[in-house]
């Protein structure tokens, strides 16, 4: 934590990543509770030398500060106070008020997880907003179960492997096997086959199923014994999420209580039948193709759910939602890895390996750790902003949502324009999303992307070079818009969000067409030229000067007869924000003269005829 780090933390609230205490003369008593809450959650800072009072931080510094910081050091390393030996970072902060010392504790391994205190392993805590929670039972539980060596799928049960089997499944996932395997499969029957590949265990000479081959294969009566809840719940609403409550009811829903194929399988079909098949045909294959758009985000969303779910976790469900913005997706159990690692290539660390072999092995979950991977790239295929993932360590939860808002508005690339940046792609991409949320981190940038971590670090220096952005806190790699641009979209956003309040009753009359502004407010002096969206006139023009065109035509095609205000009003906005250029711009007043569309508006023309399309009418939700 740097200095500016901790001025800035003293004018917030105390939330997840930091807790504040007084400890002028000595280690407070319940300081080994956050340590154990930062250590079994995603790790923070725990700062002494700072009264809080109503609210509002005060430094009052610590006065034996050698003393205090060797004590509370000495305590984490003592393992009959704290179970984990955790790599604490002291830092000291000579402040005006007094000294301020500062603790970073790292989140503990899987494995050491739950950290708890004074030899109590009820005494262990989690952290939720700004407070220490003591871990109920069942939160013990699923820290247990995740740290377990024996991997909780992969444990055999003592059923009649005659009967705990769906024949139809294994049949399916037999045929699946052969056609992604060729030649794998030399099984005689289907008790050899499931010995095989693992989903029988032979133990004192008895063969038994592990819990895996019932919960992907088993008949639905073994299923329920294994997992007494529902393996997902499917819901569709009518509605966007911002209207959803837990007094609205579905449109339809789909409840299922049978093994993982059969699962998939009804996902599936839920999923075809209430989505917008578009017709299509390979013009060399002459193949069919009518998935919906957003079919690969969904596959590896809904086959993660399935698969990474807590089995142990019968207190809750995981749950798909389909709203016409976006659809979401909640599963019991935390990905062990972080957001950041689950864009990067290569294998992750699964709760559930037996079940997501078994998958794997017939094509139906990714190779190599690329599912999220997948997720992300086919949903920026699609112009939109990037899933949002919250993987929650101390709820042992995971959040996937799929947002059907596009990340290139028309505001974004005018703001581009009219900064005269020349972005690539991508560089464009991270913009926008800094135009919108302020600030960006590595793990945006490859969500953005789709770059590896040297090329989205070696991006964000390419548009700090540019003074566009600034890198800023320690912690993680972040970047903010440098302060002029901060302050200078910040008030536009103000200026918007007031002009769409101010609409009103005035929306109802708004068919009134550009000539009556013409008549009502004539060209004036000090004109306001800036470009932050079109106009109805404007959109007519960027929609014919994709070829060149002269003035006279211009102003034809937008019904125009009167040049001053036309000019002024329409087209040098469009000029001097970037969308149109002249053909002759050393002779701007040549009789030969055209106005043809830059880069910026021949996206802005793209973006429009886009439009045309709405999100929920693309995917049938």
């Amino acid at each position: 934590m740097t200095r500016d780090d901790l001025l800035a933390a003293l004018q917030s609230i105390e939330w997840n990543d930091i807790e504040f205490k007084e400890a002028t003369w000595a280690v407070p008593k319940d300081a080994l509770s956050t340590v154990s809450a930062f250590a079994n959650t995603n790790g923070g800072h725990l700062v002494f030398g700072v009264k809080q009072t109503n609210g509002t931080f005060t430094v009052t510094g610590v006065t034996d500060a050698d003393q205090v910081q060797n004590t509370f050091l000495g305590q984490v390393r003592d393992t009959n106070k704290v179970s984990v030996l955790l790599p604490v970072e002291p830092k000291k902060h000579d402040l005006p008020e007094g000294i301020v010392l500062a603790f970073y504790i790292p989140e503990a391994s899987r494995q050491h997880k739950p950290l708890y205190i004074d030899g109590n392993p009820k005494k262990a805590y989690i952290r939720r907003g700004g407070r220490d929670d003591t871990c109920t039972g069942d939160e013990l539980l699923r820290y247990i179960r995740d740290a377990s060596n024996v991997r909780y799928d992969a444990e055999t049960l003592d059923v009649d492997i005659s009967r705990c089997f769906d024949e139809a499944s294994v049949r399916w996932y037999r045929a699946r096997f052969a056609a992604s395997n060729p030649g794998k499969d030399t099984a005689a029957d289907d008790t050899t086959f499931l010995r095989n590949w693992g989903f029988l265990v032979e133990q004192g000479g008895v063969l038994r199923p592990t819990r895996a081959a019932i919960l992907v294969l088993g008949s639905g009566e073994y299923v329920r014994q294994v997992l007494p809840r529902m393996v997902s719940d499917v819901q569709l609403y009518r509605n966007t999420s911002t209207d959803y409550d837990s007094t609205v009811r579905w449109a339809d829903r789909l409840s299922v209580e049978d093994n993982l194929i059969k699962a998939w399988q009804a996902i599936v079909e839920f999923y075809y039948r209430h989505s917008e098949r578009p017709f299509a045909v390979d013009a060399t294959t002459l193949r069919r193709d009518d998935d919906p758009p957003d079919y690969i985000s969904f596959r590896e969303a809904a086959i993660n759910l399935l698969i990474h779910q807590d089995f142990g976790d019968t207190t809750r469900v995981p749950v798909i939602r389909f709203f016409r913005d976006q659809t979401e997706f909640f599963n019991p159990g935390d990905a062990f890895a972080s957001r950041e690692q689950l864009l990067d290539p290569g294998d992750k660390e699964v709760r559930n390996p037996s079940i997501v072999n078994a998958f794997r092995r017939i094509g139906l979950s990714d190779q190599g750790g690329t599912g999220v991977r997948a997720i992300f790239d086919s949903w920026r295929k699609l112009g939109y902003l990037p899933p949002e993932i919250e993987n929650h360590r101390a709820e042992k939860s995971f959040r996937l949502r799929l947002r059907k808002e596009k990340l290139i508005t028309e505001a974004q690339i005018l703001a581009q324009a009219s900064l005269g940046a020349h972005l690539s792609e991508h560089e464009a991409a991270v913009f926008a999303f800094l135009l919108r949320d302020g600030q960006v981190d590595l793990a945006d940038i490859k969500a953005l992307t789709g770059l590896t971590g040297a090329q989205a670090i070696d991006l964000a220096q390419r548009l700090t070079v540019q003074v566009l952005t600034e890198p800023f806190g320690d912690a993680t790699p972040t970047w903010r818009l440098v302060p002029h641009l901060r302050a200078r979209f910040a008030a536009e956003a103000t200026k918007k969000t007031a002009e769409s309040q101010s609409v009103g009753a005035g929306a109802a009359g708004s068919g009134g067409t550009d000539q009556v502004t013409e008549q009502v407010a004539p060209d004036q002096d000090g004109l306001d030229r800036s470009l932050d969206r079109l106009t109805e006139v404007q959109w007519r023009i960027v929609g014919y000067a994709d070829v060149p065109r002269s003035l006279a035509e211009l102003m034809t095609h937008a019904g125009y007869r009167q040049r001053p205000h036309f000019v002024a009003a329409h087209l040098e906005p469009l000029l001097t924000g970037g969308v149109l250029r002249p053909t002759i711009p050393d002779k701007p007043r040549s009789s030969q003269q055209r106005y043809v569309l830059t880069e910026t508006g021949i996206q802005l023309k793209l973006l429009h005829e886009k439009a045309v399309v709405k999100p929920d009418e693309e995917n049938g939700y």
